[in-house]
């Protein structure tokens, strides 16, 4: 069976580099055993949301507002997902 951890992405408007929301889900053998999400404000350059991304997921500016940006996020992501290259040694 595969071990892997999947991610899936929301995003504020049709740039792909403007994150709102993000979860993550670790399968071992096959099996899902641990979830995590975080709502992210998008970087600043990009810190609008189109009506057309709301309507698909649901997540306003305003409740990102007091979230923190990717940059902030990224640690706790990289730290669910583990270390692949070790992981694939085993």
């Amino acid at each position: 069976m595969l071990n892997y951890t999947a991610i899936d992405f929301e995003t504020a408007n049709s740039y792909r580099g403007s994150p709102c929301a993000v979860g993550l889900v670790r399968v071992r053998e096959g099996i899902p055993v641990e979830q995590c999400h975080w709502l992210i404000r998008p970087p600043e350059r990009v810190d609008y949301f189109d009506s057309w991304n709301t309507r698909i997921h649901g997540i306003t500016k305003e409740m990102v507002a007091d979230q923190p940006r990717w940059k902030d996020i990224l640690p706790a992501i990289i730290n669910f997902i583990g270390n692949v290259s070790a992981a694939r040694e085993k």
